[in-house]
Formats: C-alpha cells, sequence, structure tokens
C-alpha cells in the first residue's frame, strides 16, 4: 500500500488547502446559503423533534439524550441501507469489504471493489469444484493380505452322468426320447456316410479282397453303428449289451466246456485255451430287455449270422490295445513284430480280443434283434426338438433339455432315487489327513443338470479350516462313475466340482470345474474377501433377497438374481416356469405341450436382453467371498498303487486298468492360508466437504 500512502503525501504537501477540504470540508460552508440563519440550541433540538426532552420530565427521553442512543428504523429506507452497509463494514472480520466502506474516494473504493469480485469469483470456483467432488461419491479400495487362517470353502460334486441308463430307460418317456434320440442321430450318421461313400471312389477288386488295414480297420469301428451296417456284407464281430443268466449250473457248465471244444477245434475266433481253464461265461438271453445291473453282460455278436456269444459279466471285459486284427474284427493282444499303433478293444477273461473304440455307443442286441430301429409318432419327435436336426453335436444338446424335462415332472424323491447315490459316487475321503465320514458329511442336493450332487462342509454353524497348505491337508476323495451305465447322451466321464461358500447355490453348470476319470485332479485356491459400499457410492446390496427369490434357502447371488427375473418372466408369460430352475410357485413346462416348449424357447432366445436392463437389475452383494482356483491334473492310478474297492475284484493290475475308464482322484486345497481383504471406503465424505468449504471462506483470503 505505499502508492497509496505516496499520493495522500503528495496531495497534502502539493495543495494543503484543498486537501484539507477533501478530508475535512469546508468549514465555511454554512455562510454560503442565503437563508442561513444563527439559532439557539433549544430552537435547535426543537425543530429536530428532539427539543421535547427540555420541556418532558420523562426520565427516559433525558436518558436517551443523555446516553447518545440511536434507532435507525426512524430513518428514511435509503438511509437506513447506507447506515446498515456501514455498519457491516465496520464490524465483519473481512478484509475487502472494510477497505471499500473507508475508502477516502471513489478511485480507492473501485480498486477494492474489484479486488473484493476477484477472490468471490475464486471463491464461487473452488466451492463449486468442492461440492462437484463431493457429489461425485468416489471412494478407495483399500487392499490388505491377512495372516489368518482362511475358512474352508463348501465343496459340491456332481456325477457328469445325471440318472443311470438302466434305471432311467424304465421312465416310459426317456424310454420314448432315447429311441427318438438314437433316430436322430442314425439318420444324421447315415446321411453324413452317403455323402462321403458318393465322394469316394470305386476301389478295386484286389484292395476289397485285401486285410483291413489297421487305420482302415480303426476308422470302421470310430463310424459303425447299428443300421448302417445291416447293409455291409461282412462277418463282423462287435461288443454289445444282452441280458443274460450268469447262475453257475452243472449243465452250463458241461455246455460251455462243449464250445470251448467246438471253437478251440475250429480256431473260429482266434482264441487258445489255457490248460485246464474253465469257461464260465453267461447264459445269454439276447431277445430279452434286461431289468438291471444283474441281468446285464457284454458278448461277441455278429449282426450277419445273429450269434451272440460268449458272454461275460460287464467288469470282465477290460479294455486294452491290440497289435493287430482281422478282417472280422477279432484282435490279437501280442505280435513278433513291432507296431507303431495299437487298436483299441475289449477282452475276455479268455484272452478273446473285439476291436471297439471307446467312443462308439455299445449295441443293445434285443433293441437290434427286434427288428427296424425303434419308430416314435412324428408329433412325438417333433415336441422333442428332433425334427429336421442333422448335426449330432445339436441333437445331443437336445436330448439333455428334453432329459430335463422329463424329469422334472417326477417327484423329487423319484429323480433321486434314478441318480447316482451317495455311497456309489464317493468312495473314500478325507480331510486334513483324517478319514471323513461319507455318510454324514454330505449333503445330497438334487440339480437338474447333473442329478444328484454332494456337498461337503454344508453345515453353516461348523467352520472348518485347514491347518496347512497343501494338498495333503484339504480335501481328497476318491470317486466312482460307473461308465457302463452312462445314458447315451453323457459326452464325457468324470465328475464336476463347484467351489463355493456355504451359504450360497452352488451351480455347478455355471461355476464348475470338470474333472476327467484317470487323473487326480488338484484344484489349489486362494480367497479373496469383498466389503462393498452400497449406494450412493456403489452399487451393491446388503440382503438382495426377496420373497420371490427361487433359491429360498440360500443367501442372495447374482446368478440367482438373474434366474430369479427370468423365470418370473416366463411364469408371468408361459404360464408355466423353466425345469432347468425352481418353480416355488407354480408347475414346471410339460416336455410335449409344444405351446409352453415354444413359449419357453423364446424367452430363452430374448434372455440376453434381461442382463443388465431395467427388468432384471441384479446387484452386487455387498460382502463377498471370491476363491481363484489353479487346476492342475496328473495321471492316476500308478502301476505301484495297489487300491481295492467294492467295483473292482480282480488284481491289482486289472483294477488299476479299470479304475482309469471308471474313477477319479479330486484333491482340494488352499495354496496359502492367508487371503486377500478388499476393503471400500469413502473417499471424500461430508467431513472432508465442511472442512475445504471452510477453509475457502477463511477471512485472509478475501
Amino acid at each position: 500500500m505505499s502508492w497509496v500512502n505516496n499520493l495522500k503525501n503528495w496531495e497534502r504537501l502539493h495543495e494543503s488547502q484543498e486537501y484539507m477540504k477533501k478530508v475535512y470540508g469546508d468549514p465555511q460552508a454554512y455562510m454560503k446559503f442565503e437563508d442561513q440563519k444563527f439559532v439557539t440550541e433549544r430552537e435547535f433540538y426543537g425543530e429536530t423533534k428532539y427539543g421535547e426532552c427540555f420541556n418532558s420530565t420523562d426520565s427516559s427521553a433525558q436518558c436517551e439524550i443523555i446516553q447518545g442512543e440511536f434507532d435507525p428504523r426512524q430513518l428514511p429506507y435509503d438511509q437506513r441501507m447506507k447506515w446498515h452497509f456501514r455498519e457491516f463494514c465496520y464490524k465483519t472480520s473481512a478484509h475487502g469489504i472494510p477497505m471499500i466502506g473507508q475508502a477516502p474516494n471513489p478511485y480507492y473504493r473501485a480498486v477494492w471493489v474489484c479486488l473484493f469480485s476477484a477472490c468471490m469469483v475464486m471463491l464461487f470456483i473452488n466451492a463449486r469444484s468442492v461440492m462437484e467432488k463431493y457429489e461425485r461419491n468416489e471412494k478407495i479400495v483399500d487392499i490388505a493380505l491377512k495372516f489368518d487362517t482362511a475358512p474352508f470353502p463348501a465343496i459340491t460334486i456332481c456325477n457328469l452322468n445325471p440318472y443311470k441308463a438302466h434305471l432311467a430307460s424304465n421312465v416310459e418317456l426317456v424310454r420314448r426320447m432315447l429311441n427318438a434320440y438314437n433316430g436322430a442321430m442314425s439318420s444324421a450318421a447315415n446321411k453324413d456316410q452317403e455323402a462321403k461313400e458318393q465322394q469316394q471312389d470305386e476301389e478295386s477288386e484286389r484292395s476289397k479282397r485285401a486285410a483291413i488295414t489297421h487305420e482302415d480297420l480303426k476308422k470302421k469301428w470310430k463310424t459303425l453303428d447299428k443300421y448302417r451296417m445291416q447293409r455291409a456284407n461282412l462277418h463282423l464281430f462287435e461288443v454289445g449289451l444282452s441280458r443274460c443268466n450268469c447262475d453257475e449250473s452243472e449243465e452250463e457248465d458241461e455246455k460251455n466246456k462243449d464250445n470251448a471244444d467246438e471253437y478251440e477245434d475250429e480256431d473260429a475266433l482266434g482264441i487258445t485255451l489255457p490248460p485246464g481253464k474253465k469257461i464260465n461265461e453267461c447264459k445269454e438271453r439276447k431277445y430279452e430287455e434286461p431289468e438291471g445291473d444283474d441281468d446285464r453282460c457284454l458278448c461277441a455278436f455278429d449282426r450277419n449270422t445273429e450269434d451272440a456269444w460268449p458272454c461275460f459279466k460287464i467288469p470282465d471285459w477290460t479294455d486294452e490295445q491290440c497289435a493287430s486284427c482281422t478282417a472280422d474284427a477279432i484282435c490279437q493282444k501280442n505280435s513278433t513284430t513291432k507296431v507303431r499303433k495299437r487298436l483299441p478293444c475289449k477282452c475276455n477273461p479268455l484272452g478273446q480280443c473285439v476291436a471297439y473304440d471307446k467312443t462308439a455307443t455299445l449295441l443293445h442286441i434285443w433293441q437290434y434283434l427286434a427288428g427296424a430301429p425303434p419308430t416314435e409318432d412324428p408329433n412325438f419327435i417333433k415336441a422333442m426338438g428332433f425334427e429336421g436336426m442333422k448335426d449330432e453335436v445339436a441333437i445331443v444338446t437336445k436330448a439333455k433339455e428334453n432329459i430335463i424335462f422329463v424329469m422334472a415332472a417326477l417327484p423329487m424323491d423319484e429323480r433321486e432315487k434314478l441318480s447316482t447315490s451317495k455311497k456309489e459316487l464317493i468312495q473314500k475321503c478325507s480331510f486334513n489327513g483324517e478319514a471323513c465320514s461319507v455318510e454324514e458329511d454330505f449333503l445330497t442336493v438334487v440339480d437338474p443338470n447333473f442329478g444328484n450332487c454332494f456337498t461337503y462342509n454344508y453345515e453353516r454353524n461348523d467352520s472348518k479350516t485347514s491347518i496347512r497348505a497343501g494338498p495333503m491337508y484339504g480335501l481328497r476323495m476318491l470317486v466312482y462313475i460307473n461308465a457302463s451305465d452312462y445314458l447315451p447322451t453323457t459326452e464325457a466321464t468324470g465328475v464336476r466340482i463347484t467351489i463355493h461358500e456355504k451359504e450360497d447355490f452352488p451351480f455347478p453348470d455355471t461355476f464348475g470345474y470338470s474333472a476327467p476319470t484317470g487323473y487326480i485332479s488338484s484344484f489349489g485356491l486362494r480367497m479373496r474377501k469383498m466389503s462393498r459400499l452400497p449406494a450412493p457410492y456403489g452399487d451393491c446390496t446388503p440382503d438382495g433377497k426377496t420373497s420371490a427369490y427361487i433359491y429360498q434357502e440360500y443367501q442372495y447371488s447374482v446368478e440367482g438374481c438373474y434366474r430369479t427375473c427370468f423365470q418370473n418372466l416366463v411364469l408371468d408369460e408361459c404360464g408355466c416356469g423353466d425345469p432347468r430352475f425352481p418353480v416355488p410357485n407354480g408347475t414346471h413346462c410339460e416336455a410335449l405341450n409344444p405351446v409352453q416348449r415354444e413359449c419357453l424357447d423364446r424367452k430363452v432366445g430374448a434372455l440376453q436382453e434381461l442382463h443388465g436392463s431395467f427388468k432384471c437389475r441384479c446387484q452386487q452383494p455387498c460382502a463377498q467371498s471370491i476363491y481363484t482356483v489353479t487346476y492342475s491334473p496328473a495321471k492316476w492310478p500308478s502301476q505301484s498303487l495297489s487300491l481295492q474297492l467294492g467295483s473292482c475284484n480282480g488284481t491289482a493290475l486289472e483294477c488299476n486298468k479299470h479304475y482309469k475308464e471308471n474313477a477319479a482322484m479330486i484333491e482340494v486345497f488352499y495354496e496359502q492360508l492367508n487371503y486377500e481383504m478388499l476393503t471400500e471406503s469413502e473417499a471424500y465424505g461430508l467431513v472432508n466437504l465442511l472442512a475445504d468449504f471452510g477453509g475457502q471462506l477463511d477471512p485472509d483470503i478475501i
């Protein structure tokens, strides 16, 4: 402010008289008015309405004059506003406003008004930015590594085959659906084969008489089906299912000996019986349909002669790799020459082997001998969705969907009986290195896609923890799937593993991991806990479960929310529910009702529009545990491992081969016992807003 002082000094020294007039006024100004007259003190106060005090005896009026109190309400409006403004300027602690009121001239006042206005603009801009920052509701994610024992999750295991084939075929709709499925698969295979045959050149007569090579035989058995082979004029043997009587009797033993001598002399099958070997075969009843596992066996069947001999129980046939096979599909395991590629085959206890590709469907001899492939009503085929389908993969998918529809009409207890039981699937298990009880430690959950599933660590009040990291201190299970009783629609052998919280529904079809047979599948876990903020900072819900939530016994999840929303829309528009999801209040859509099936297919096609739309707004839960899974397989069992289960009564080597096709080892464990904790917190709250806004109003600023 030095320039202001310099200006004052210059004015004071330059023209002192003029400066005094500006500051103190003209002392002779009263003499410039012509009508000015001198008055006494009493006259002056009388004209200004205060003279009454001299004639009044009221003490209050006297005190008012003595004390000099002033009431601004008696002034005119414009004078009153000026008085209030000056009072504010004198009393405020802000620097700019007093300087405006105390400015000695308009120039100073204009400068201070500009400075004050600039500061007010800056205050407005800063206050607006602070409010915008507060309204953004920003949050901070705090990541902390907790060195504490993580709770062990719930583990749900399912067989990839939802229902036993021999039990499910007793259900009329399932049997009819499988017949229609076989017809659709055969029709698609025939069309593909005919197209290939039209593109192939005619082979020479010499090549037809030549022995079938290894690669040709392998291709032939891959594409072998019962309907195409009816047109072939070949004596080919294949392995087929038949109904048999395997009870031993002296009469049957004599007959078996006679048959053995006959085939040994003629060498029709190319086998040599060991000295004193007894053929303990089963008596085939090939025209009758089996009723259960006890009367089912495998036979070497010739389509041309319709002979089914010999027949043995299913476990007696083992999967082998043969060195060579003849034109009639009879194979030899041993060979004196070195063979690069071995052919898959099945061998009985006598050493007789028949070519068999593991991916081929076993022939049902009783159905083949019944005549032409079973046909169904065209309306039934249309209702099942097989009409006009040529893609085998799409046919299998549609058949799986039809099984879900058919089984949904059955009571829950009947569906549970048709599927694999707890003790059949889980043979042995351990946790923390100690044996666990299969019957008590696993809870049965019936899933529409996989049938019976079994959950370990389902007790919500019982907290299980691993004492150490690594597979030895996690959950280890030896499972047996019995691939010989798989439905023809099951494409792979193995189990389905789902890792989830105890309170959450497992959803094995969406969040599961498939573990194949013949391997030890290790699932390494890492846990991450999430703690989210609700609105307005986030989009999570503390508890989104409502009365319409279809998984009432389980905690809210986003997947369950979407399924609930979709199911409610289907119930409203179609009048029935999707059999893939529970229907709390209503019925499932019928498999043979074309109107309901068409409506459901239409809603499934529009399912993509529901996700993220206003119709289905599903929020993340505020508290959630996320498991990161690392999967690693290894071949199992080893040659040195000796296992003995009720499903195999042979030698250790035979059982090992049997387990490679029908069993698996599952390991679920923590890779580290610590876990990550992700916590969301507000980045800029109300306290920060008030602090920053108060700082903007600091009087030192303006």
